[in-house]
């Protein structure tokens, strides 16, 4: 197939330093439009990145000859609309997490995506780990047993406080929710291999002071009657992530090794030695779009899908309380 054609939502930040270069690095892909929320930035960042489409109106960008793909990156409040615009356009959609504020808006988005027979998908690009996809078919398959319990942590102290979007929770959902802990919420549930049934949080800003969570806390309860835990903080140092599964016959304890991060695996079953392994950095990033286009050519994929999305956001929503 030819090469897929991507449009990028997004001029600043994770848009500018990591998603455009992403596609442009990945073999049969390519960024050539960018939709910026202004007629300067999106000129900057053709510049930047030798785009000969620059777009401040979200029409125009959608009338990119050739565009096939888009990836948003955009506040949350407004995934919905752009998504559901490039959906009907014919755009196959990557939507950055979290996918949107609330559960109307994720549903909206999925039934846009049915209608059109297009691809919708969520950015958890932790996904796309090899290690991690071993953990998760392992779990599946029953080898470390019946599952008990899974928690994932991340700290990191932020050198900044948020941007003006992040910092106003009707437009970003959530700080340290909606930044970090939207991932390792996906991430636990992923490796449960099990449908959510309650869940509720603790949120505070105790580090920074401000309007909105640097510090959130959330335990699970799924189907199969495993419980998950996972803490997320932007005020805090903690050391490395971790991610811990503890199934009746073993477990697995990663430390690293998330977002795109080099770490440590240990791996114990019920009467034998752990075993121990050092995990290289993954570019998550350069994969996802790689499993995006095959899924676009309508191959497997083991990307967050936009109904994992919507589970995020049930889950997220539960624990912030609105």
């Amino acid at each position: 197939m030819a090469t897929l054609k991507w449009g990028i939502i997004g001029a600043s930040g994770w848009a500018d330093h990591t998603f455009g270069p992403a596609i442009s690095r990945t073999p049969g892909h390519a960024l050539v439009a960018v939709l910026s929320s202004t007629a300067q930035g999106a000129a900057d960042y053709a510049e930047r990145h030798a785009l000969n489409g620059a777009y401040h109106a979200l029409p125009a960008f959608l009338d990119h000859p050739g565009l096939d793909a888009v990836w948003i990156a955009s506040p949350p409040d407004i995934h919905r609309a752009q998504a559901i615009a490039a959906l009907r356009a014919g755009k196959h959609v990557l939507c950055e997490k979290p996918m949107a504020i609330n559960t109307s808006d994720c549903a909206a988005m999925l039934k846009a995506a049915t209608q059109a027979k297009r691809q919708l998908m969520v950015g958890f690009n932790n996904r796309t780990n090899p290690t991690l996809q071993k953990l998760a078919k392992a779990v599946a398959a029953g080898k470390f047993g019946d599952i008990l319990e899974a928690r994932a942590q991340m700290y990191a102290a932020y050198a900044t406080p948020p941007t003006s979007w992040r910092a106003d929770k009707r437009r970003s959902g959530g700080w340290a929710l909606g930044d970090i802990g939207t991932h390792l919420l996906d991430l636990v549930g992923w490796i449960m291999n099990s449908p959510p049934r309650a869940a509720q949080g603790h949120l505070t800003s105790r580090c920074w002071q401000l309007a909105i969570d640097d510090h959130a806390q959330v335990q699970i309860l799924y189907q199969n009657g495993a419980v998950g835990s996972v803490t997320a903080c932007t005020g805090a140092q903690g050391g490395p992530s971790r991610l811990e599964f503890f199934g009746s016959r073993g477990y697995f304890r990663l430390e690293g090794g998330l977002f795109a991060k080099p770490g440590t695996l240990e791996i114990a079953f019920t009467g034998k030695a752990p075993t121990h392994e050092t995990l290289d950095a993954f570019d998550t990033y350069t994969a996802q779009i790689s499993q995006f286009g095959a899924a676009v050519r309508g191959k497997p994929t083991l990307l967050a899908s936009g109904a994992d999305g919507a589970t995020n956001i049930k889950l997220v929503s539960a624990a912030r309380g609105w």
